[in-house]
């Protein structure tokens, strides 16, 4: 993407950007193998939704938990990617049911996925899809982590209040987030691959 003046963002958006809009317009598919994802960014009246400092939007990828490819497979949402002004990651975040409305899981279903990435099989795939993947399990751990914050919020919530249906309440948000840096992780991964 460098070598093409571009970033993940730019692969992704059309000029004008509609806030709220997803992107690309018939989504991050990758090559139909259980996977897609989708940018979009919040107007800033909803500047509540951006979850780190200097924040363009942010990537939602989800999951296929079943095998078959039609109308009624069943999606859950896995994670959402932030991403800057310059197409760069800042950071991982779970967002409460309510907000994408896929088939719920708890992590310790999801993190399966991270262990299962088809990488043999991304030939045919968008380079920001084969991108995606790689800086899931570049962040294997943190996203891991993410999404058992995540779990224990909800509970912790719910027992705070048990008459309430926490993952549908509007005032709950974001669940969990974690920082990254696209250098640490590329370091890391250098040094642990050595």
């Amino acid at each position: 993407m460098a070598e093409g003046a571009t970033n993940p963002v730019l692969q992704v958006i059309d000029i004008p950007l509609l806030e709220d809009k997803k992107y690309p317009s018939d989504l991050l598919t990758f090559n139909q193998l259980g996977w897609r994802a989708y940018y979009h960014c919040h107007p800033p009246s909803r500047a509540g939704h951006h979850r780190f400092e200097g924040e363009h939007g942010h990537f939602h990828i989800f999951v296929r938990l079943n095998k078959a490819f039609n109308e009624e497979e069943e999606w859950s949402h896995l994670v959402a990617l932030a991403m800057d002004g310059l197409g760069q990651p800042l950071g991982w975040f779970t967002v409460n049911h309510w907000v994408t409305g896929e088939k719920w899981q708890s992590a310790k279903y999801l993190n399966k996925y991270l262990d299962s990435i088809p990488y043999d099989e991304l030939k045919e795939t968008r380079l920001v899809e084969i991108w995606l993947l790689s800086l899931l399990a570049l962040s294997r751990k943190t996203v891991n982590n993410v999404l058992y914050e995540r779990d224990i919020k909800l509970e912790k919530l719910q027992k705070k209040d048990p008459e309430l249906d926490v993952k549908q309440s509007r005032d709950i948000y974001l669940l969990s987030e974690k920082s990254i840096s696209l250098m640490d992780l590329l370091t890391k991964n250098q040094i642990n691959t050595l």
